[in-house]
């Protein structure tokens, strides 16, 4: 708690030789965090899904469990057309990848917000720091804003630095569980003013507007990749199920059946849903981030 005590007296932005008002500062600001010694860090409650995957995933990835599919699989392939057990496959293909990655995807989703929060949290950082409030005063503010993700983040910092970790440590993590340029931008520089000093009140502001202009251009290049994939969006979706289904019709009436009904109803139910899927799903990989 001493070495706690005492790094903390070298984050003060005024007078460094007031030890006594230092010690109650940094007291004060602990006393309203009002954590539990017995609270995990960064625990959250689970949802339903995660409850779900973790009853399914031991189940699911044992040997019998398996072999009972490959069998059913087998099964349906020897009595059912070829094109209801290459359904079967994907759709239990499509399910294993699910419960593999549903925490990278909750994650990646967990921070979604960061890029619209995070340069008016930089800005309100700095007005904090210009109205004479220390660094541990200012955190405590953004963590009672609503910040989404970045409030959130700052909290777990807040929790370590109470719990003993240096606030340098807390950040520099922080940043690197986060993949955002701006705020490693914005960690680095508190970092860097922490241990050599400086204006970092009008820094933050600085990087606030660089992310904010960054932000404006990316957003216009997007617009601009989207407009050509709204065409080919709406060509799959729409024009190209209706288009194939009117060819083989007419083709039909004129030599008989080409495609069994079972491969027709396989395209139409499996693989035009599918390759819209895909593209949204890659559309919402082009957004820009920060």
């Amino acid at each position: 708690m001493l070495s706690t005590v005492s790094s903390l007296r070298n984050i003060s932005f005024k007078d460094k030789n007031n030890n006594e008002s230092s010690n109650e500062k940094v007291n004060s600001i602990f006393s309203k965090l009002d954590f539990e010694k017995n609270k995990k860090i960064s625990s959250t409650e689970k949802d339903k899904i995660d409850e779900i995957r973790e009853y399914l995933i031991p189940k699911m990835f044992k040997t019998s469990t398996i072999v009972t599919l490959i069998l059913l699989f087998i099964l349906l392939l020897s009595i059912m057309p070829f094109e209801i057990a290459l359904m079967y496959l994907v759709i239990v293909g499509m399910f294993y990848v699910f419960l593999i990655y549903y925490p990278k995807i909750k994650e990646h989703e967990s921070y979604s917000d960061l890029n619209q929060e995070l340069p008016y949290a930089l800005r309100h950082m700095g007005i904090e720091l210009k109205s004479g409030k220390g660094l541990h005063d200012t955190l405590l503010t953004i963590k009672d804003a609503d910040y989404g993700t970045f409030s959130k983040e700052i909290n777990r910092v807040l929790e370590e630095v109470k719990f003993g970790k240096s606030t340098e440590d807390s950040l520099l993590e922080m940043s690197k569980r986060i993949e955002s340029d701006g705020l490693s931008r914005a960690v680095h520089q508190i970092v860097g003013t922490l241990r050599v000093g400086g204006n970092l009140a009008n820094s933050l502001e600085i990087i606030a507007k660089d992310i904010s202009f960054e932000m404006q251009i990316k957003l216009k290049e997007y617009s601009q990749k989207l407009n050509s994939f709204i065409l080919i969006y709406t060509f799959i979706a729409i024009l190209a199920p209706v288009i194939s289904l009117i060819m083989l019709m007419a083709s039909s009436t004129v030599m008989g059946d080409i495609i069994s009904s079972n491969l027709l109803f396989l395209i139409y139910c499996a693989f035009f849903p599918m390759i819209v899927m895909f593209m949204g799903i890659f559309i919402k990989k082009l957004e820009p981030k920060i």
